[in-house]
């Protein structure tokens, strides 16, 4: 089942603006933002967000951790009608497992940046430790980050936490 809301509030590790599935459709049919509220993944206790904003082509994953924070972020690109990207990966660590903390309180914070063309970029900065390493690839595989459009409501491919797994019924 999929819930839907405008803005989830990840302080309160609850939803913003309730939607009903007609509201939630209504705004994706007029591109306008929305979040899909998936059940937790396996092993998880906090549910899967899709964040879909047509408008400008983009589609956020949203994986928390078991207290509810910011874990690991996937966004997707829409490259043509049919097709959307997964340009980058972001994910937090914390320093402890107390509910409520913000990005800005994450020990370490790691993005990855892909192009279609096998380049990826990974930066990664430990506040803790105070550094920052940067990493340039050319020859990555770019096959698992290619998603087709999903239609409305279909989002567990999207919401694939092992992106070289295929979808099974028994995923999410």
């Amino acid at each position: 089942m999929v819930d839907y809301c405008f803005k989830w509030n990840f302080a309160d590790g609850a939803v913003g603006i309730p939607l009903t599935e007609a509201e939630a459709r209504a705004r994706d049919v007029a591109g306008e933002e929305y979040t899909a509220i998936m059940s937790p993944r396996a092993g998880a206790k906090s549910p899967t967000l899709v964040t879909v904003v047509w408008k400008t082509g983009v589609v956020v994953v949203s994986f928390l951790d078991d207290p509810g924070r910011k874990a690991v972020e996937y966004t997707f690109m829409k490259k043509t009608d049919e097709s959307l990207f997964l340009t980058q990966v972001h994910t937090w660590n914390y320093p402890n497992d107390r509910r409520g903390l913000r990005l800005s309180d994450c020990t370490s914070h790691e993005t990855v940046h892909y192009r279609e063309d096998g380049y990826a970029k990974r930066v990664v900065k430990n506040k803790v430790e105070r550094f920052q390493e940067t990493v340039e690839y050319n020859d990555v595989r770019v096959d698992a980050n290619w998603e087709p459009i999903p239609a409305f409501g279909g989002y567990r491919s999207l919401a694939r936490f092992e992106r070289d797994e295929p979808v099974a019924n028994g995923n999410l």
